[in-house]
């Protein structure tokens, strides 16, 4: 066997072993980012199922008979009816009522 044969093949060994090389890693990094898209996939479904838990929990806690029971805990009572007064939104015959910087800026305002 000549040198030049001995070199050939040992070329198409290295070629025949990179490239096995070069395959082997490339499946081993599919089979990595298989189960870090796995993982991912877990991660999104616990997180919609909390967001729908905390959706149905606040829900829960402004419910008419949860909000009555915190304010039976807090020692609040209803009305009696006598006590209760109605105000309309606006005064018949009367402006809406004005701050000091609401006068201040009038454009009705009279100059001195």
């Amino acid at each position: 066997m000549t040198k030049r044969t001995r070199n050939l093949k040992f070329a198409a060994l290295i070629a025949v072993s990179a490239l096995f090389f070069v395959l082997a890693w490339e499946n081993i990094q599919a089979v990595k980012l298989g189960y870090r898209i796995e993982q991912l996939r877990k991660d999104n479904r616990d997180i919609e199922n909390t967001n729908i838990y905390l959706k149905k929990e606040i829900q829960v806690s402004l419910s008419p008979e949860k909000l009555e029971a915190e304010a039976i805990k807090l020692g609040m009572i209803y009305p009696e009816p006598a006590s209760i007064v109605l105000l309309d939104s606006k005064p018949e015959g009367k402006a809406p009522a004005l701050g000091w910087l609401a006068k201040l800026f009038r454009r009705d305002r009279v100059s001195i």
